[in-house]
């Protein structure tokens, strides 16, 4: 189908440490991407030049046609990028729910004044997202009988879920997960792994995603770059990754 996220000589420094050294790569639209590599690698920093936190030193990116180093990082949203984080940011004091709504502000249309008094436009938004997020969201990923509990004292894999609905609530055409398997158990990765399949297969998402679990991210990604050190080391699938001598030697081991 052609890439939708075209990475071309991107470098990022601070001060004079340089994070990434001309990293090229692409992300094919309706795949699964995985960016792996030691810790330092610069995968994080990779993630966070794509969604806006840091401006890249040099280099160019493309997605869906448009330059996307010319956007700022508060309008990457509205372009359909959606990202998690390696930690769990949900609000602890807010419902299932409520956590997973919050994907959607930037795609609300009321006004700031018709939203405050709650009528017409913004009541039938909200009734819209809310049936929306009950059909097609909870039921998939197994959070419909939590949807009305407090986050607070909820299971880590079921957090880990909540955060993979807030950011799908946002109809995202390339989805961003960062760490998704991360402390989790192996029923836990599986189920995981599946739910990302299953909107990739099913809701014309491209997944990019960082993992240390390379068992799952073997299993599930269709292509995989490999860092050290802020540069490619491999790219490929995943049978010629875990093969590559590179890789075997700075991170797989032998």
């Amino acid at each position: 189908m052609g890439a939708l996220l075209e990475v071309r000589d991107i470098s990022l420094n601070f001060g004079g440490v340089k994070a990434l050294s001309s990293i090229s790569a692409d992300v094919e639209e309706g795949r699964i991407t995985a960016v792996i590599g030691p810790n330092g690698a610069g995968k994080t920093s990779l993630f966070n030049v794509i969604s806006g936190f840091y401006r890249a030193s040099e280099g160019r990116m493309t997605y869906a046609g448009q330059d996307l180093l010319a956007q700022p990082g508060n309008a990457r949203a509205g372009l359909g990028i959606a990202r998690t984080f390696q930690n769990i940011a949900l609000f602890a004091g807010l419902t299932v729910l409520e956590n997973i709504k919050l994907g959607a502000h930037a795609q609300l249309q009321a006004g700031v004044m018709s939203a405050a008094v709650f009528k017409g436009g913004p009541e039938r938004e909200e009734r819209a997202l809310t049936r929306r997020i009950d059909d097609m969201i909870l039921p998939r990923l197994g959070l419909s009988e939590i949807r009305d509990r407090p986050v607070s004292g909820l299971p880590y894999g079921q957090q880990k879920r909540i955060e993979l609905a807030r950011a799908m609530v946002m109809q995202p055409r390339l989805l961003m997960l960062d760490e998704p398997f991360a402390g989790m158990p192996p029923e836990e990765k599986r189920r995981m792994a599946a739910s990302i399949r299953d909107f990739v297969e099913t809701e014309r998402v491209t997944a990019l995603l960082i993992d240390h679990d390379m068992e799952t991210v073997m299993g599930l990604c269709h292509h995989i770059v490999v860092l050290n050190f802020g540069k490619t080391i491999a790219s490929g699938d995943a049978d010629s990754v875990r093969h590559h001598p590179d890789v075997i030697d700075a991170y797989l081991g032998s």
